[in-house]
């Protein structure tokens, strides 16, 4: 259970050279510390030694879906309270726990953000005793990890923001009718019949997004199956390998990809992860696809992004280039 909880000098120095080398948007209000995915959990020793820390470890230390090696979700930091100084104070994703019997009589969770510096995720447990904390972590837990990705997202779009490929986004509007917020490092772009494919073209660790427009048919075309059957119709067209002939498809046979369906915008949405592979060749890695429907058109919007990093580890890569799909904007 301790083997990945960095409890040392270490992350205080490197907050400390954060929050003193880092702007933040306010005069006042530094930018957030840390690597991003790393979680801060601050409370009680014997409580985080308790099965409530296991439970807590065990939410943010699942892996995450569509990876082709076993990475966490989040990289845990323990901190007991009496250490929450100063200098860990603009931690980018903190977590509070506080189980008191005198002072609570059910388990709560709650969120709050920017505290102690711009962009900050604040989540806190508090319970009347560690069942009560255990449950509602439970029943939370997926809001709680969905907070903290969406804050991470959010500082990545801020950053693409800043520094914008225009050109991609103009193309990917005027092509698709939707707006990305694509940074300036994806800057290679090829251009197809309602297709838009943009890379970073870099050797080392290749970051793309590319999206597209398909005919609607009916409900089916939100299936996990019929998304990969579209995928890989557009990539076979659209997505060469480096070797003659080779071109982008789905892996489904070693890790077969995972959907989960919500609203964003008001627009339902269906979140496809898994891992791509070059027919013909040997590259392959993660991606992660949304897909939406546009009534007015009566087409189905996709938009992907993927990495090539065979060096790396992915969690950091796919988590940055995805953060573009959660700029998307409708015309």
């Amino acid at each position: 259970m301790r083997k990945r909880i960095l409890f040392t000098v270490c992350l205080i120095l490197a907050l400390m050279a954060s929050c003193s080398n880092n702007k933040g948007d306010s005069l006042f209000v530094p930018s957030v510390g840390g690597n991003a995915y790393d979680l801060m959990i601050v409370g009680n020793k014997t409580i985080w030694d308790g099965p409530t820390g296991r439970c807590l470890f065990d939410l943010f230390d699942q892996e995450m879906d569509g990876l082709p090696q076993s990475e966490p979700l989040f990289t845990i930091l323990f901190l007991e309270t009496h250490n929450f100084t100063n200098i860990v104070h603009p931690m980018r994703n903190l977590l509070f726990y506080h189980i008191d019997s005198t002072q609570y009589t059910q388990g709560k969770v709650s969120f709050s953000r920017d505290r102690w510096a711009n962009t900050q995720a604040i989540v806190k447990v508090t319970a009347p005793n560690q069942e009560e904390a255990i449950r509602v972590i439970k029943e939370s837990g997926q809001q709680i990890i969905d907070f903290y990705v969406d804050m991470e997202c959010e500082r990545g779009i801020l950053y693409f923001s800043k520094y914008r490929n225009d050109k991609g986004i103009n193309i990917v509007k005027d092509e698709i009718g939707v707006k990305l917020a694509i940074p300036n490092f994806i800057n290679k772009i090829k251009r197809g019949e309602k297709f838009v494919w943009l890379s970073n073209g870099s050797l080392d660790v290749r970051q793309d997004i590319f999206v597209y427009r398909t005919p609607y048919k009916d409900s089916t075309d939100f299936s996990l199956n019929r998304i990969i059957e579209k995928r890989d119709s557009i990539t076979k067209i659209y997505i060469e390998g480096p070797s003659e002939g080779s071109y982008m498809t789905t892996e489904t046979s070693v890790i077969p990809p995972v959907a989960r369906q919500f609203y964003y915008n008001k627009k339902k949405c269906v979140e496809v992860r898994g891992l791509w592979r070059t027919e013909g060749d040997f590259m392959g890695g993660p991606f992660v696809s949304r897909t939406f429907l546009d009534k007015t058109n009566n087409e189905i919007i996709t938009v992907e992004a993927f990495v090539y990093a065979p060096q790396h580890k992915k969690r950091n890569k796919i988590r940055q280039t995805e953060a573009v799909l959660h700029s998307l904007e409708f015309d």
